[in-house]
């Protein structure tokens, strides 16, 4: 059987998770939410690993990983009230004993699903993507890399897994990244979301490479961030961009300059302005991390330095609806809830309102084959201003693991 012990952040379990509309505090509160997917907590009986696209029209699909051995989709409807349609079995037994860290995006009119592959002679990169809503696919599920060493992998502090991203364009173009033999950094390409080319390396290094995470600039400019670690102590965001489709790159060109780990970058534009996220456990209490905000007004040209926007959180995910800042992220402080703040005014100043009845949540676990796995919060926003919020919740006290979508409107 697998091991599902729970792993702790610098020492400290990480995340916390809403459940909106259990107790009193509902009807205060702007959020609602709602149970995705439910199973128990232990080897082999687990829900971890979500994320989250969202449509312009307000579809919501949420995808995540099981013990049991399957990437699964639902499909939530625009509406009033948030309604999960059936689960949808994306991987059909593509990735081994254990599918992990799936990565959604919604581009285009195409849905695309990456996740990592694990079984007993290593990890694999594979992919799924469909042009009508998930209620048919392009294909069976498409193994992007099959090599003898690790995919997805990288080796700081152990070897940790799910280091995978998706990204689709307005043409429909899908983007997969992932780290290769633990310290490459590379990328490939589909314009039929069903064959894809040969990955190529973008940076290769003896130091740690660790959350590859892709965004698009309203020119069209594609970007690569990532965290470039040092050691478990110095670490800091860097990415890449390339304005022609992955012909020609420009980097890597370093975010932030920080004395403490910044990690899990995150990126959101309004115009020409780039506002990345990420973690950092500088001047944060012991065994801890905090939220930071590094802005370029130019396109990435410049950046300014960082600024705390959240204390005692992790592994945050940004969004914008083309005017206000949306920020959620993993709690790691006791059973306090799942964080989120706001900004209406370009992120100079920040509202808090953490989901409410969230607790408690978990983040890390250690799995047999893959290794460490960290199951992240993930925000996003549709064309009418709605806000939503997936997160896996569970313990091993409530003997329950659940994958949570919670929404909102505005900030």
């Amino acid at each position: 059987m697998m091991n599902a012990r729970v792993l702790w952040k610098w020492s400290v379990l990480g995340a916390v998770l809403l459940c909106v509309g259990w107790g009193s505090q509902a009807q205060q509160s702007a959020w609602q939410s709602v149970v995705i997917a439910e199973a128990g907590f232990a080897g082999g009986d687990l829900v971890y690993n979500s994320d989250l696209a969202v449509a312009p029209d307000g579809t919501a699909f949420v995808v995540w990983a099981d013990l049991g051995g399957d990437i699964t989709l639902s499909v939530v409807p625009p509406g009033a009230t948030l309604q999960p349609g059936r689960p949808i079995n994306v991987s059909q037994g593509a990735g081994g004993d254990w599918p992990v860290a799936p990565a959604v995006f919604f581009g285009g009119g195409r849905l695309c699903v990456a996740w990592e592959g694990w079984d007993d002679f290593g990890g694999d990169i594979f992919i799924r993507c469909s042009d009508d809503g998930a209620q048919t696919w392009l294909s069976p599920p498409v193994r992007v890399a099959e090599t003898e060493t690790a995919s997805g992998q990288h080796e700081l502090g152990g070897e940790w897994t799910g280091n995978v991203d998706v990204f689709v364009d307005a043409q429909k173009t899908v983007y997969v990244t992932w780290f290769e033999e633990f310290s490459k950094l590379v990328w490939s390409k589909s314009t039929d979301g069903q064959t894809f080319s040969e990955f190529q390396t973008l940076l290769e290094t003896f130091d740690f490479l660790r959350w590859p995470q892709w965004a698009q600039g309203p020119d069209g400019t594609l970007y690569l961030a990532y965290t470039f670690a040092i050691s478990t102590d110095d670490a800091d965001v860097y990415f890449f961009k390339t304005g022609d489709g992955g012909a020609t790159w420009e980097g890597p060109i370093q975010v932030t300059q920080n004395p403490g780990f910044s990690d899990a970058p995150e990126w959101a534009f309004i115009g020409n302005t780039i506002y990345n996220v990420n973690d950092d456990t500088d001047g944060a209490d012991p065994d801890s991390a905090d939220i930071l905000l590094t802005i370029s007004p130019d396109s990435g040209q410049t950046w300014g330095p960082s600024i705390t926007i959240a204390k005692d959180g992790a592994f945050p995910s940004i969004a914008t609806d083309g005017k206000n800042l949306y920020v959620s992220f993993s709690s790691i402080v006791g059973d306090e809830q799942t964080g989120f703040i706001c900004s209406t005014d370009g992120g100079q100043t920040w509202t808090r309102d953490d989901i409410p009845d969230s607790g408690p949540n978990f983040v890390f676990l250690n799995l047999r084959g893959p290794g460490i796995d960290a199951s992240e919060v993930a925000i996003a926003v549709d064309a009418q201003g709605n806000v939503y919020v997936a997160w896996a919740r569970g313990s091993p006290q409530l003997v329950l693991s659940q994958i949570m979508l919670a929404k909102r409107t505005g900030c």
